[in-house]
């Protein structure tokens, strides 16, 4: 049996963590930094060796990845370091894929950072901006993913870009019509203020 003192000490703790969690609001998976194992596919040795991936343009958060074929150790600026496993995954269309192990057990191909700490993103309780916004800021959003795509500004008062070259008709023609269907019901409303540049910035990463 527990001591009173312990007993109330554990009850206060639970108390304290779980307003702290109500009171903070979840974050934004795109506002996160984040570590994809795709990017990582060709550095990680296939045999019993090791190799250091350092790459400060798409990973300035990071000094080093210290990879092997079953585990990644992440080392910061500031000389902290986690380590994840590695799992390789069957995938029924030839080699097999590899995924992070987050400390919690679950695979995951994407680590996000809160608080300089990586995990998945059900650890950090993050979620995607689209689940953030009603109806019409949903639409307003894929809107302008596809404007991006097509080579064009984010902004739903902008016209439509032109056909790039390499770009093939039918595709082209295809996300327009996506466009314009999801742009036709919400160009009337008034939004209060302007999406933040940093949600494009992850889509075209």
């Amino acid at each position: 049996m527990r001591p009173p003192q312990l007993a109330r000490g554990l009850a206060a703790r639970r108390q304290l963590l779980r307003r702290s969690r109500h009171s903070e609001p979840r974050p934004t998976i795109e506002f996160l930094p984040i570590i994809n194992i795709n990017d990582l596919r060709g550095a990680i040795p296939r045999n019993y060796s090791t190799n250091i991936y350092s790459n400060s343009l798409r990973y300035p958060q990071v000094r080093h990845i210290h990879l092997s074929y079953c585990s990644a150790k992440i080392v910061d600026h500031h000389d902290r370091a986690q380590v994840f496993g590695i799992e390789w995954i069957r995938t029924g269309l030839g080699a097999p894929r590899a995924i992070f192990v987050c400390s919690c057990g679950h695979g995951a191909a994407r680590l996000f950072a809160r608080y300089g700490t990586y995990a998945c993103r059900h650890c950090h309780q993050a979620l995607y901006a689209s689940q953030k916004y009603d109806q019409s800021g949903r639409k307003r959003l894929a809107a302008c993913k596809l404007r991006l795509e097509l080579g064009g500004w984010p902004d739903i008062r902008e016209p439509l870009p032109t056909k790039n070259k390499w770009k093939h008709k039918k595709r082209y023609q295809r996300m327009r019509n996506q466009i314009q269907a999801l742009e036709a019901p919400i160009k009337a409303y008034h939004f209060r203020k302007p999406l933040s540049t940093r949600l494009f910035a992850y889509h075209v990463s």
